[in-house]
Parts: C-alpha cells; sequence; structure tokens
C-alpha cells in the first residue's frame, strides 16, 4: 500500500464519525421541527411571588454598571428582589464604581468583594451566598442587557415546586462586528435555537450560567457550585438532573455580546469544550447508570458534554484530506471527483442544516452566506482548539479558568 493510499484510507476511516454527527445534527433539527407544532405549555400563577436574590458577578467590569441599572428597572415588586454585585475586580476605580450603588441604594443594592479569585466565577457566587437572601436566584455576566420583565417571565415555571432552573436564550448585539462575532453567535444561536427546546421536552436543560434562575433549595441540596469545575453551570445541571428535578427554558431572549477577539473566543470554546467533557468523566457512571435518568435524559447529557468529542477526528480528517490532495492525481476537476466532493459534502454538512433551521426561525435566512464562510474558516480553527481541549480533559490534564473579556468595556477606559 503506497503513501497515497494510507492517506485515503485514514481520510475515509476518519469520516465515518464525522457522516455519523452529520446525520444526527439533521435529525435533531428535524426533531426540532416537529417540536415546534405543539403548544408551550402554560404554568399555573403563582399564589405569592418569591423573593428573587439577582446576582451580577464581574471581574474588571465596569459595563456591569449598565446591567446594574437595567435590573433596577424590573417590574417586579422592590421588596421582593435584591440585587448582589459580586465583584472580583482587581481596578480600584472599577470597585468604586460598583459599590457606589451600594452606598446609594442600601438594602436593595448589596455590594462584595474578594482580595482573591479562588474559584473564580464559581468561587465569587458561592462567596455571595452568605448574604443572599432570595428563594430563587438569577444571574447575569456584566455584559447582559435584561429587559424589564424579566423577573415576571422567569419566575412563572416556579409555580411547579419540582423545577429546579430556568433558563432564557441569548441574544447578541454586538453579531455583526467581524467573522469572529458571527461564528461564536451562530454557534450559540444553534444551540439555543435548535437543542435547548428539545432538551426542554426531555427535561434536560442545562443552565447556561446566566440569564437564568436557580431554584435556592435545590441548589443547596446538591452542594451549590463545584469549585473545581470550570463549566459549572453543566455541573450543576447535572447533578439536580440527577435528583430527578426539572428543568425549564423559555424562549425569550436578552441580548449579551460574544466575543470580537481570536484569543477571547478561542479561550473560551475551549473551555466550554474542556469542562463540559470533564462533568461527563467525573460523573460517568452516575450518568449513564444511576437511577432518576430517562435513557433519553442520558442520551442527551452525553451529547452536550461529549459532543466536542468529534474535534480530534475533523482534525484528522483535515490533515490526511490536504495529504492526499497534494499527494494524489493531478486530475482533480473531472466529473468523478466533482460528484465525489458534493456526494461527501452533503453527507458532513449536518451543522449547516441545522444552522439553516436556526437562522430561519430567528428569520435571518438571509445571514446563510455569514454562517457558510464563518463555518469553513473559524470552524476549522476551533476544530483545532477544541482537538486540543478535548484531548487534555481526558487525560485530566488542567486547563485554567478565562475570563472572556467584555468588549464594551473599553467604552469605560
Amino acid at each position: 500500500m503506497d503513501l497515497y493510499s494510507i492517506t485515503l484510507f485514514i481520510y475515509n476511516l476518519a469520516l465515518i464519525p464525522i457522516i455519523f454527527f452529520s446525520v444526527l445534527f439533521i435529525l435533531l433539527s428535524f426533531l426540532n421541527l416537529l417540536l415546534d407544532s405543539r403548544k408551550e405549555k402554560k404554568y399555573k400563577g403563582l399564589k405569592e411571588l418569591p423573593f428573587i436574590s439577582v446576582q451580577i458577578p464581574t471581574f474588571n467590569d465596569p459595563i456591569a454598571a449598565r446591567c446594574v441599572r437595567k435590573c433596577m428597572e424590573f417590574d417586579y415588586p422592590k421588596d421582593k428582589y435584591e440585587i448582589i454585585i459580586v465583584d472580583d475586580s482587581t481596578n480600584k476605580e472599577t470597585q468604586n464604581a460598583l459599590s457606589e450603588f451600594k452606598e446609594k441604594h442600601p438594602g436593595f443594592i448589596k455590594y462584595i468583594h474578594r482580595e482573591n479569585r479562588e474559584g473564580f466565577k464559581p468561587g465569587a457566587l458561592k462567596n455571595a451566598m452568605s448574604i443572599t437572601k432570595g428563594e430563587v436566584i438569577v444571574v447575569f455576566d456584566a455584559d447582559w442587557i435584561p429587559k424589564t420583565d424579566f423577573l415576571r417571565k422567569i419566575i412563572k415555571p416556579f409555580s411547579d415546586p419540582n423545577v429546579a432552573i430556568v433558563q432564557t436564550r441569548q441574544g447578541f448585539y454586538n453579531k455583526d462586528t467581524n467573522l469572529i462575532t458571527r461564528f461564536a453567535a451562530y454557534l450559540l444561536m444553534i444551540y439555543h435555537t435548535v437543542v435547548m427546546p428539545i432538551n426542554n421536552k426531555l427535561n434536560c436543560v442545562f443552565f447556561c450560567g446566566t440569564a437564568g434562575a436557580l431554584r435556592r433549595s435545590t441548589f443547596d441540596e446538591v452542594g451549590g457550585w463545584n469549585l473545581n469545575s470550570i463549566t459549572e453551570d453543566s455541573e450543576l445541571s447535572v447533578k439536580l438532573l440527577m435528583k430527578g428535578y426539572k428543568t425549564v427554558y423559555l424562549d425569550f431572549e436578552t441580548p449579551s455580546e460574544v466575543p470580537d477577539s481570536f484569543e477571547g473566543f478561542i479561550k473560551q470554546q475551549m473551555r466550554w469544550c474542556y469542562g463540559n467533557a470533564r462533568v461527563f468523566f467525573d460523573n460517568a457512571l452516575d450518568i449513564l447508570f444511576k437511577p432518576g435518568l430517562t435513557i433519553k435524559q442520558r442520551a442527551m447529557i452525553s451529547y452536550i458534554t461529549l459532543g466536542n468529542i468529534i474535534a480530534p477526528v475533523v482534525v484528522i480528517m483535515t490533515f490526511f484530506g490536504f495529504s492526499g490532495w497534494f499527494l494524489g492525481e493531478p486530475e482533480l476537476f473531472n466529473m468523478g471527483h466533482l460528484f465525489e466532493f458534493v456526494f461527501r459534502f452533503l453527507f458532513t454538512a449536518g451543522f449547516l442544516f441545522m444552522g439553516i433551521i436556526a437562522l430561519a426561525k430567528q428569520k435571518k435566512l438571509s445571514e446563510f452566506p455569514h454562517l457558510l464562510l464563518s463555518t469553513v474558516t473559524m470552524g476549522l480553527v476551533i476544530a483545532f482548539a477544541n482537538a486540543f481541549a478535548f484531548s487534555k480533559a481526558v487525560l485530566n490534564s488542567k486547563l485554567h479558568w478565562f475570563c472572556t473579556p467584555k468588549v464594551e468595556n473599553r467604552q469605560y477606559t
């Protein structure tokens, strides 16, 4: 067997799992379309509005002041919620600007600051629990811009005492900045628009760490935030699901931002890839075999946490595909090669199909050229980065926390 034949064999071998995932994406897309005909679940009215603690974790994010001001405008009774600024900032100006809210609105707004960053975001949130009195906890990252009726909407599912998590949809106010922001937004749009409604039907909604709500009693029951996890939101979700609690997805959008720099985007994706994979590896026996989960839940949890297992395969396919292209015969553009290319493209285009469904649902189908361009460029880069991150997760080699820089902080510096 010559070198070209070996290269072609490995390339075709790598195609098998890629086609499997592609078909899975297509099946998920059709399943999502079938769910569309079903009426959205109606929740009973709450006999009494619960007290809510709105936590805003921040690290050198002066833009957090905007989020605080938006939270102050909620049309929820002022005596029924509090705002807690959970500040790990090392910048004194940011500390002073955020702590002023506490001075001007004592009791209603609380401010807590640490001199260390132990556990990073989950560590800061855990530290804030000592001054958190809400029956329900709502979390917003510093860049989010919640609408006035956010609390009234998100609180409705908690009329069911078995509901532990309520998550909402992420919007993006800086999506059109560059190719990086477009691809980052499309990835999240696909997850929230196509996958999340399916998760909602299966009772397998994951808390996304922001723009969501947690029932305090169930949160405490499973031990709260795991400081050893860099995707503490996924870890918490799995623990609550394994306890038999319900998790809910509400399809209303809150604007936020996505990374606009190459470094920020890559490190964010690597953290999510590594952290989710470790959630599976650290809880594998419980996820697969512990009573309390349905087969569908086990499958979906495995898919969400291990989905990036495909990244190393994409890298292998790309490497040997290009190698075969250079080693192969010079006749590249005959009809046989064209037919083969089209055939393989159709069988590996499941992600793009999901993207079309997501864009259509958001009435943004005209953006498909941007989706295609960003996928074949940034998508390949992300595959290499996530292949590295997933390998580190398999080896249980430490990947450090990275706080994604907030774009609009630049307006305040």
